[in-house]
């Protein structure tokens, strides 16, 4: 979820805004858990060790505790990065004299014929909050 919004209800000092772009975030988080392990699970009849890949501002450092919290409440661990690389999903990203495949779990669902829902989106029009 972009920072913008987060930072126009900040200069507004909109908090119930605010609270609702929390709750936003963490529900998207939520179902984007649940598509990607939908995705993992028809690809490879698991979970594969999954990177959290974050762009922080400032609502992602307000949400950090609870996210992490809701991860854990998932069942999700925390590893190195390079323990999760040495999962097979991985492999042609690290070993370039491998041919090219799918990067993404997307991609990899594309590539088997596998039908893939669409990823989730917010539950509120980012662009019209706080305006």
């Amino acid at each position: 979820m972009r920072s913008k919004p987060s930072a126009r209800c900040v200069a507004k000092k909109d908090p119930a805004a605010i609270a609702q772009l929390e709750v936003s975030y963490l529900a998207a988080a939520e179902a984007t858990i649940h598509y990607d392990r939908r995705m993992s699970k028809a690809l490879y009849g698991r979970d594969i060790p999954y990177v959290l890949l974050m762009h922080v501002g400032g609502l992602d450092a307000r949400v950090l505790p609870r996210l992490l919290t809701l991860y854990r409440d998932k069942g999700f661990s925390f590893i190195r990065l390079e323990d999760a690389e040495k999962d097979s999903f991985y492999k042609n990203d690290l070993d370039l004299t491998l041919s090219p495949a799918p990067d993404t779990l997307e991609e990899a669902m594309r590539l088997r014929g596998l039908p893939a829902s669409t990823r989730p989106k917010p539950n509120m029009e980012l662009n019209a909050v706080c305006r």
